[in-house]
């Protein structure tokens, strides 16, 4: 089950680029490895591993406007703050219902 796991290792850091490969590789290793220590299976991380590898090699795609400020005001408890945001994105999208 390790060799297996230890193949979908590789296997998954060769989805990412050349500049990323050698340090997630030798980590994900180390976690397949040790997996068994903790209770874990070693194929549940390696699987891990390939979803983390598919999203690295994704495009990132930047919020922007509302859509920002709202991700940054998420875990925010300032209600002012909150209201401000709400109100902007009904206002952004009433606009682009009327042009």
């Amino acid at each position: 089950m390790t060799r297996f796991a230890l193949a979908v290792v590789r296997a998954a850091a060769t989805l990412l680029p050349q500049a990323q490969r050698d340090r997630y590789l030798e980590q994900w290793r180390a976690d397949v490895e040790g997996a068994r220590e903790l209770g874990l299976s070693p194929l549940g991380v390696a699987f891990g591993a390939v979803r983390v590898a598919h999203r690295e090699r994704g495009p990132v795609t930047l919020p922007i406007g509302v859509l920002a400020l709202a991700l940054h005001l998420r875990g925010s408890t300032k209600v002012g703050a909150v209201l401000a945001v709400m109100v902007l994105a009904n206002l952004g999208g009433a606009i682009l219902l009327v042009v």
